[in-house]
């Protein structure tokens, strides 16, 4: 089961500890895309192999958004 969640980040910073922490921190394993915003905002799209708690993803700051699918549609 994959457990997908999106984080937007004001700034590049506070973007790239959050994707740290999920790496090394707690060892996040699955897929991790960053996107830089047409606005200069960063975007995580977080497709993880296990499930995360709620207050986990809070810790990691920025702004909850809907998540893009792990699924390719063809």
């Amino acid at each position: 089961m994959i457990f997908s969640f999106a984080l937007e980040f004001e700034d590049e910073k506070t973007m790239r500890a959050a994707v740290k922490k999920l790496w090394d921190g707690l060892k996040i394993t699955g897929e991790i895309e960053v996107n830089r915003l047409s606005d200069g905002r960063w975007r995580i799209d977080v497709h993880a192999e296990s499930t995360v708690r709620e207050s986990t993803i809070e810790a990691l700051g920025g702004t909850r958004v809907k998540a893009r699918s792990a699924v390719a549609r063809i």
